[in-house]
């Protein structure tokens, strides 16, 4: 834990040391449809970022819009169905030192088309909105072929002081926080700088999806309790690691897991701040090919961010810490350790608006991890992320992005161990083209 420490406090000053020195692309277009406006309206830099429009924007249950409503009795819906196909194609080529079972980028990777969604989503009524995204091709397309990749439904409610009150139903590939999250650090998967290599740039993506999850990590469906203001927000979740189909043979999962996160994001100097606490805990069932497991799902993390400028460039910073106990002889399975000792991860993330036209990015990431395999058991596990986004138009982005690993765990493949499933090795070489409309 010192040297994780130690190795921040280093990766930190010579991050900022060099601030002085000399973004990605479009907002999920059904909603920049429903308000009529640009993707930088409600994104810090480039999606998925938010910024505090973008925040409250999801506060109101994806309820607010600048398009004219269809009125009746207890009807309020836009006069469009808002839609949008999101895809991208990606190139990517690994050290060959460990090749992936199932895939191989060695020699180079062409992944045409990769993940391939369709979202519709927006306001249903005065107090409830939606979103529902579908894997439609590619290699995100999960659950055996099932359309459905996630679906909420929030019901939002002003109760005053500047407070909304709601519930969300949810069900996702993206764990609990899923439900709501506003914070760009990793609490959940589509918020960070980057979604190529989400586990070498988010601590918390490391302990919550990655390797020692065998996959399971992000599955999740429940119901949330939500309290939010322009500075604050609260998530209490009741819910269960599965995500649809539940399993083949009919059985149903009662949530009995639970998720708990507070973030306070105030304004201070003209930067927006934030800062937060995330906690996993509980037993519930993990439905696998008609067998129902109980397995523990605990970890917990604490996380900050700031955005602001430099001059006249945009700068992000990100950082996060998080944790999970280890699975025992006799114990129940941790879902986020299954490894015999505490696993931990801390990561600072940066990203600088760079071009005087705004449209690019640079970015610069070290994460440092423990997986809990314990000593001489290769479980140091370490990565730094360098890379470029550049808006073609603000709906097509090209990222290049380089990661190094380093630590025990990469230097030898130990029983039971993935790495990362974009590519094992030393390096990884990602080139990745986005396109939303």
């Amino acid at each position: 834990m010192n040297r994780i420490r130690k190795d921040l406090l280093k990766f930190g000053l010579v991050m900022l040391a060099g601030l002085m020195l000399p973004t990605i692309a479009s907002a999920v277009p059904a909603f920049a449809r429903q308000m009529d406006t640009g993707c930088d309206t409600c994104h810090f830099q480039h999606f998925p970022l938010l910024n505090a429009f973008g925040r409250a924007f999801k506060a109101s249950g994806f309820t607010m819009t600048a398009r004219r409503t269809i009125e009746s009795d207890h009807i309020s819906f836009p006069e469009n169905l808002n839609a949008a196909l999101f895809t991208n194609i990606r190139y990517q080529a690994s050290d060959g030192q460990k090749p992936t079972v199932g895939r191989n980028s060695n020699n180079g990777e062409l992944i045409i088309p990769g993940e391939t969604s369709l979202f519709i989503g927006g306001r249903v009524n005065a107090n409830m909105g939606a979103l529902i995204e579908g894997d439609v091709g590619g290699t995100g397309t999960s659950n055996g072929g099932a359309f459905m990749a996630s679906l909420k439904l929030p019901f939002m409610y002003d109760v005053g002081k500047g407070i909304n009150l709601g519930v969300v139903p949810f069900s996702a590939g993206l764990g609990p926080a899923y439900a709501f999250e506003t914070m760009n650090t990793g609490a959940v998967g589509n918020h960070l700088i980057n979604l190529v290599v989400p586990t070498a740039v988010s601590a918390q993506q490391y302990i919550q999806v990655g390797p020692a999850t065998n996959g399971y990590g992000g599955d999740s469906e429940g119901v949330s309790m939500v309290a939010v203001s322009s500075d604050f927000f609260v998530n209490l979740a009741k819910w269960s690691p599965n995500h649809l189909p539940i399993d083949d043979q009919g059985s149903s999962v009662a949530p009995n897991s639970d998720y708990a996160r507070v973030a306070y994001m105030p304004q201070f100097g003209g930067w927006d701040m934030g800062f937060g606490l995330q906690y996993f805990g509980g037993k519930s069932s993990l439905a696998n090919a008609g067998v129902l497991n109980s397995v523990r799902t605990e970890s917990y993390a604490v996380d900050a961010q700031a955005q602001g400028s430099v001059g006249d460039m945009p700068l992000g910073i990100y950082l996060s810490y998080a944790s999970a106990p280890g699975t025992k002889t006799g114990q129940v399975t941790n879902l986020y350790n299954q490894n015999p000792n505490n696993a931990h991860a801390v990561s600072i993330a940066m990203e600088l608006g760079a071009f005087s036209n705004g449209r690019g990015t640079v970015q610069l990431a070290y994460r440092a991890a423990d997986n809990g395999a314990g000593a001489n058991n290769y479980n140091k596990d370490n990565a730094v992320t360098a890379g470029a986004t550049y808006l073609l138009t603000y709906n097509v982005q090209l990222a290049l992005l380089e990661t190094w690993y380093s630590g025990s765990a990469h230097d030898k493949l130990s029983p039971n161990q993935v790495i990362d499933a974009s590519g094992d090795g030393k390096s990884l070489t990602s080139v990745n083209l986005a396109v939303g409309f």
